[in-house]
């Protein structure tokens, strides 16, 4: 009798083990999770191209007519003037949480040019130009990483090269130097990172380049005499540009 109790208990011993292991097998398997990408970061070289437009404004260029005392010659209008540009920029930027520091230089032709006509009263006298051929800069960037997009301040040297010319309206004689003009670049941008590596963006630089001396020269049209002189000049420029960067950083890894 004793045993067929023990037998009884263990046959319904294993009667509910089975039940549960049959209860486990029937419960959902919960899914993997799925990967996640890690946040964009904006560490790493990079190059680009941009392209744009801005106002030239001449502060110190006077084209000085032969023949004509100081004390009638009238300040030279038209101190303003429009072109393009286009170029290129190299840098490194590194990420240090939301805040990112690097650095660019960037070069560009340029196609800005004031035309001046000065006068007497009424009576025209000169008529002068300054031409910006090209700017070369070295800035420090410094921005907040909002992921993707950054909104970005930048300052540093920048050199152009300028010419001016002035002749009056009779083809008598011309002035005419050239020189490259060192100054302060600052700007603010914004650039937005549409694939992991190609990004976007638009900035305003100000360009200011101080009072220098310059060395013109003086020629007499008909004989070809020449008479060397120094003339201060100063100038600066507004500019606005659109361009693009490709980020040489690795494409971020999936992690779960």
């Amino acid at each position: 009798m004793r045993n067929l109790k023990l037998i009884a208990a263990a046959t319904a011993v294993g009667a509910m083990l089975g039940m549960g292991v049959a209860s486990a097998a029937d419960l959902p398997i919960k899914a993997a999770p799925l990967p996640v990408a890690p946040p964009f970061s904006w560490t790493g070289f990079y190059i680009g191209g941009n392209a744009g437009a801005g106002i030239l404004h001449d502060q110190g260029f006077e084209f000085q007519p032969v023949g004509i005392p100081l004390a009638v010659r009238a300040a030279a209008a038209d101190r303003d003037g429009f072109g393009g540009l286009a170029g290129g920029q190299i840098g490194y930027n590194y990420q240090i949480g939301m805040l990112v520091l690097g650095i660019e230089g960037e070069g560009f032709w340029s196609g800005m040019k004031v035309t001046q006509d000065q006068f007497d009263g009424t009576t025209l006298i000169s008529t002068a130009s300054i031409r910006n051929k090209w700017d070369f800069d070295v800035a420090g960037r410094f921005g907040v990483a909002f992921d993707r997009a950054l909104v970005y301040g930048k300052a540093g040297w920048v050199a152009g090269g300028f010419d001016w010319f002035g002749a009056d309206p009779f083809n008598r004689f011309n002035n005419q130097g050239s020189a490259t003009l060192n100054g302060l670049l600052i700007g603010i941008g914004l650039e937005y990172a549409f694939t992991n590596n190609w990004t976007a963006k638009f900035e305003y630089n100000y360009l200011g380049y101080p009072s220098q001396d310059v060395n013109f020269s003086s020629i007499h049209v008909a004989t070809g005499a020449t008479v060397p002189f120094i003339q201060n000049v100063s100038t600066n420029k507004n500019i606005f540009k659109v361009g693009f960067n490709y980020l040489f950083n690795a494409a971020p890894v999936a992690r779960y």
